[in-house]
């Protein structure tokens, strides 16, 4: 940015509105970023100022907008308002973001093509979750030519622990239609809504069984059709479905038989948007959003974008992305209206890296590949900054990270019922015998939970309110092992629980640690991946579980752990063994966030839990552009 450019926000105050403001605010402190708004309300940081501006009085927003360099329309619900926005940004002579989901508006964007060429202004429309993440996924897989037919299928999986906006539920009532437009043969095409065809189940990650999809006109069908796309003829036929949680299909399909007048409409919306917000605070109430992208019928060959976030963050994030690239020069060449599919290979690479750089990159779509290395929670975070107490869990450990997700014990479950522990149990006891195991397993709970006391009632300062559950856990876990030892003898139990805990650790430590994808994001991968860890030994010696010291020369950091208090709990639990297993468990958690950092790990295990750690950052002569330590895919 060579000067402080102004941009001002339309629909600041609205869910993924004030989103785009706080990421921009975060990453350009010295930006002038403003909200604009039809009301005057004080800004939820307090700081961010606001202008009232109301699209329906030209000349009052003709005014307004003259005073800025770019606006991001956020506001909702688009077809309200139309293409008016647009218009009104292209006459004060301002660039414009939109994050328009509404197919009517969609087309009236696209037709201002001429008008903002001739105006040398440039409108960047449908740049959201879908379109905008989905067409980039659409034209990463089409540059690929990952389809012989051209047809691609685009699924959404949104679960309900955000509760949702006041203009959502109108795009969500919008998609209930007897028939939907989308791209067939390369025309933009009504056709039959597709509710039973065979393919309205599918299975989405961290689901146990396949769920009900709801189809849905992609807007990317609209720009995909004309002339000016980059994929024209490459792209060929669309599928877009979506599955939000609670919502059921057969609900969709009653609302599209019947005709909704207006006011039934604003009825409907608010009651999905009260229903949202009671929702969300449901026990099981989803915190994940995945949007998988993948061509003809070949799910495994497609790209993923998966995390513990909402579609308002991916939203922002994709809007924000585009708002770097036009910050940084990258668009400065673009005069006219484009959609994702409208920008050259070069520039869609180019919104990628930004994209990357908010936290947000696409994987392949193997699942069984995702699932080995851990990630049943996904990978994508939005992030603004490079400060690394702004990450997720930052300080946190097991114990003080809140609130878990509501799949933990489940997957837990799982990684149980599949371990080889279990099934070596379940093939030499059988019936009455099984019984008999599994309630002397739990009486020794108990005996081993009660040898524990010493330890809650030595526990003093703010987590020592934290120790009956740590306790309960070590005490829960070696009256298994230690039964399991009884009947297997301690070489194959050690090893068979000692896998078990692993793989579980595994799928723990990437939900409670940041993928290392976010670390590469950050200014200083290396160094961020050193303070982070840090804070959550801090953490960790807080809560009492250990005590370690730390010595530091240049860029070298040793720290040695000197106690570990699960060590010490399984020796007083007559299962010494056990005690490297923790340690285990955190160096390859710290392996793999480091992993795309240049952080060197050099970790020397002791005994009773202690160890030896070196962590070394490079050099600054030896420093490589984030972008270019990870695989940047979206």
């Amino acid at each position: 940015m060579n000067s402080v450019k102004k941009i001002i926000v339309l629909g600041g105050h609205g869910e993924t509105g004030r989103r785009i403001v706080g990421n921009l605010s975060l990453r350009y402190p010295d930006l002038q970023v403003t909200i604009g708004s039809r009301r005057a309300a004080p800004a939820s940081d307090g700081t961010t100022p606001i202008v009232r501006i109301d699209t329906n009085d030209r000349v009052q927003a003709l005014e307004v907008l003259s005073h800025y360099d770019l606006a991001i329309i956020a506001l909702g619900p688009m077809h309200v308002h139309g293409s008016t926005p647009h218009q009104l940004c292209i006459e004060a002579g301002v660039d414009c973001i939109d994050i328009n989901d509404s197919l009517v508006v969609a087309e009236q964007v696209l037709a201002l093509q001429a008008v903002a060429a001739q105006s040398k202004r440039a409108v960047f429309t449908g740049m959201g979750f879908t379109p905008g993440l989905s067409s980039m996924l659409i034209a990463e897989l089409a540059d690929q030519h990952a389809s012989h037919t051209g047809t691609y299928r685009i699924r959404a999986c949104m679960g309900a622990a955000y509760g949702g906006g006041e203009t959502s539920p109108y795009a969500i009532l919008s998609s209930f239609r007897p028939q939907i437009a989308t791209l067939v043969a390369g025309a933009h095409q009504s056709v039959p809504t597709p509710w039973r065809d065979g393919l309205e189940r599918f299975s989405f990650p961290g689901q146990q069984v396949p769920v009900e999809t709801i189809p849905f006109s992609p807007l990317e069908a609209v720009s995909l059709a004309s002339s000016r796309s980059a994929l024209a003829g490459v792209v060929s036929n669309l599928d877009a479905r979506y599955h939000i949680q609670y919502l059921k299909q057969g609900f969709a399909r009653m609302l599209a038989r019947i005709q909704l007048s207006p006011q039934t409409v604003e009825w409907f919306a608010r009651k999905f948007y009260k229903s949202g917000q009671k929702m969300k605070r449901k026990k099981d109430a989803d915190p994940d959003t995945v949007l998988w992208v993948y061509p003809d019928d070949a799910p495994q060959r497609g790209l993923l974008v998966h995390g513990v976030l909402s579609s308002y963050d991916l939203t922002a994030a994709m809007a924000c992305a585009v708002a770097d690239a036009w910050l940084a020069g990258d668009l400065a060449a673009c005069q006219g209206v484009y959609a994702v599919d409208h920008l050259g290979e070069d520039l869609r690479a180019c919104l990628r890296r930004h994209l990357a750089r908010r936290g947000v990159t696409s994987k392949p779509a193997d699942i069984p590949g995702l699932t080995e290395q851990g990630l049943d929670f996904g990978w994508v975070a939005s992030i603004s900054s490079s400060d690394v107490r702004a990450l997720r869990h930052f300080r946190c450990n097991w114990y003080t990270a809140s609130p878990k997700h509501p799949k933990m014990v489940p997957l837990q479950k799982r990684f149980l019922l599949q371990s080889k522990v279990w099934k070596t149990l379940r093939s030499r006891r059988k019936g009455l015998s099984f019984l008999g195991f599994v309630l002397f397993t739990m009486r020794r709970w108990r005996q081993h939970f009660k040898a524990l006391k010493s330890f809650r009632s030595e526990a003093v300062g703010p987590c020592a309110g934290w120790w009956p559950d740590i306790t309960r856990d070590i005490s829960m876990f070696t009256s298994g092992y230690s039964r399991v030892r009884d009947m297997l003898g301690q070489t194959l139990a050690l090893q068979l629980y000692g896998q078990m805990f692993l793989e579980t650790g595994r799928m723990e430590m990437r939900w409670l640690w940041p993928d290392p994808t976010i670390f590469a994001a950050l200014d200083r991968p290396a160094e961020g991946v050193r303070d982070y860890w840090l804070a959550f030994m801090e953490g960790c010696q807080e809560l009492g579980v250990l005590r370690y010291e730390t010595q530091t020369e240049g860029n070298r950091l040793v720290c040695e752990i000197t106690h570990c208090a699960y060590a010490a709990m399984f020796a007083r639990l007559d299962c010494p063994e056990l005690a490297a297993l923790v340690r285990q468990m955190e160096h390859e958690a710290l392996a793999y966030m480091a992993s795309n950092s240049g952080l060197e790990l050099d970790w020397q295990a002791g005994p009773s839990g202690t160890a030896r750690i070196m962590l070394k950052t490079p050099l600054s002569s030896d420093r490589q552009p984030a972008e270019q330590q990870q695989r940047v895919s979206v």
